[in-house]
C-alpha cells in the first residue's frame, strides 16, 4: 500500500479479526465486513456472522442485492457464473440442492418432531 502512495498504513496486531473482536464498534474505524474463509463467509464487529454469502457453483461472495438479483438460484448459480455454467453442471447443481433440501427438510422435520 505504501508502494501505491497511501501514507498512514499500519500492521493490526493480531490481525483484522483480532481488530473486530476487541475494538468497540463506536470506536472502530472498520466498515462493512470482513470476508472469512470458513461458513460464516463474512463477519463484522465482535465476530458476528454478516450478511454475505458464497454462490456454490462459483465460490464468489454475494452480498445480500446480489442475492436479489433474477440469476440468482440458492445453491446453484448467481450473475457471476450463469452464463459459464454448462447444462450438465447445471443439472448437477440442480440435484445436489434438490438432495440437500430433501436432507435439511427431514433433519429439520426430525429435530422439530424430538422437540415437541
Amino acid at each position: 500500500m505504501l508502494a501505491q502512495g497511501f501514507e498512514n498504513v499500519y500492521h493490526l496486531k493480531g490481525g483484522i479479526l483480532k481488530y473486530l473482536e476487541t475494538v468497540p464498534a463506536e470506536e472502530s474505524k472498520w466498515e462493512g465486513d470482513c470476508f472469512v474463509f470458513d461458513q460464516r463467509v463474512s463477519v463484522g464487529h465482535a465476530l458476528e456472522e454478516g450478511d454475505w454469502k458464497v454462490c456454490h457453483g462459483c465460490r464468489e461472495p454475494l452480498s445480500p442485492e446480489d442475492t436479489q438479483r433474477a440469476e440468482y438460484e440458492e445453491g446453484i448459480s448467481c450473475h457471476h457464473c450463469l452464463d459459464n455454467i454448462t447444462p450438465e453442471r447445471l443439472k448437477a447443481l440442480r440435484d445436489r440442492q434438490a438432495h440437500y433440501r430433501a436432507v435439511y427438510k427431514d433433519s429439520h422435520d426430525e429435530h422439530s418432531e424430538k422437540s415437541a
